[in-house]
């Protein structure tokens, strides 16, 4: 495909499929593939850019913010609500889920056992490393930085970088 025609098919693919929307602001593009099986309401800002292949599930709630870019192939799973700021970035491959496995019980199967739930928040400005996975309950603060490949399983203090398995404080940003 001619590149100059690749950002127009995905600027009518937004408008056609952001029709089954909660809502979905003016001026952004999805890429080819998005999948969203399942209730899931979803709710986009101005200029949100999604890129192909990525899998938006649950029956929560997911809200985008204002010229946030997802890039591919990221999961995003809501099951109760993930809330994604404005001017994020979120690089490839990326796995974001408000929901986890319950397991209190030896004696039964995981899978009968039922699900914990709680919201993930990322702050405005946060930039989110490939490969990365936000576990439920996280909040990620404005302008923080994910490592790629990094397990965030506590929440993360704004304009600080963190990264590894499981991501540890790396360092401040400067002022």
């Amino acid at each position: 495909m001619r590149g100059w025609l690749k950002p127009r098919i995905a600027k009518l693919r937004y408008k056609v499929i952001a029709r089954g929307f909660e809502s979905a602001g003016r001026g952004g593009s999805l890429g080819r593939g998005l999948n969203i099986p399942g209730n899931l309401t979803v709710n986009l800002g101005e200029r949100v850019a999604i890129r192909e292949g990525c899998w938006f599930g649950g029956r929560g709630t997911l809200s985008i913010g204002d010229r946030t870019a997802i890039n591919a192939g990221c999961i995003l799973t809501a099951m109760e609500r993930i809330e994604i700021g404005s001017d994020v970035m979120m690089a490839p491959g990326v796995y974001v889920l408000d929901v986890d496995h319950a397991f209190p019980d030896r004696t039964q199967p995981i899978s009968r056992q039922g699900y914990e739930i709680a919201p993930v928040h990322i702050g405005n400005g946060a930039w989110i490393g490939a490969g990365a996975v936000i576990t439920r309950g996280v909040t990620i603060g404005e302008g923080a930085i994910v490592g790629a490949n990094s397990v965030v399983t506590r929440d993360v203090a704004p304009f600080t970088i963190i990264g590894g398995i499981p991501a540890k404080v790396i360092k401040e940003r400067p002022e």
